[in-house]
């Protein structure tokens, strides 16, 4: 499955409403709400890379849209989280909910320690090893998920009509 399908944090960014914890209510604390545990506050699942690039956003809260992005996060998570920037996800632009969706984020206290929790040892590598790394990665999809048109059923139980 390509995970050790273990919890870790990887420092990755918290955006969106969150999950009721901390700083008014809009961090996740991720295994810690099932543990009840401090030491896996900010830990999160690690998924397994099969089909990854089809599976995006990617991480618990949606931050990255682009492999290369996880990758280069993976790489130095200080760099990118302290310089995260709204642009790296899909989420829809609001002014009011962009106060919401990006406020744990404006929070220097909480992006340490978020940092502070990361399991991720700074890797350094070159341009073209990112490229072969995001090859390797899509590499890793299976072609057959990319078009699943066939598996939209004809008719439904309900007798509701389908559309594709």
């Amino acid at each position: 499955m390509l995970t050790d399908n273990q919890f870790h944090s990887i420092a990755f960014p918290q955006i969106g409403p969150g999950k009721g914890d901390g700083f008014r209510k809009l961090e996740d604390f991720g295994r810690e709400k099932v543990t009840g545990e401090k030491k896996d506050r900010y830990k999160f699942r690690i998924p397994s890379l099969i089909n990854v690039s089809v599976t995006a956003p990617y991480g618990h809260s949606g931050a990255y849209t682009t492999l290369k992005d996880v990758i280069k996060h993976h790489l130095n998570p200080k760099q990118f989280l302290e310089n995260y920037n709204e642009k790296l996800t899909r989420m829809k632009r609001d002014k009011k909910l962009s106060k919401i969706d990006f406020s744990v984020m404006q929070n220097k206290t909480i992006v340490s320690k978020i940092l502070a929790s990361s399991d991720i040892v700074n890797v350094e590598l070159k341009e073209k090893e990112i490229t072969n790394l995001e090859k390797f990665l899509l590499a890793l999809t299976d072609p057959a998920c990319l078009d699943m048109h066939s598996l939209i059923p004809e008719t439904v139980p309900s007798g509701l009509p389908v559309f594709d």
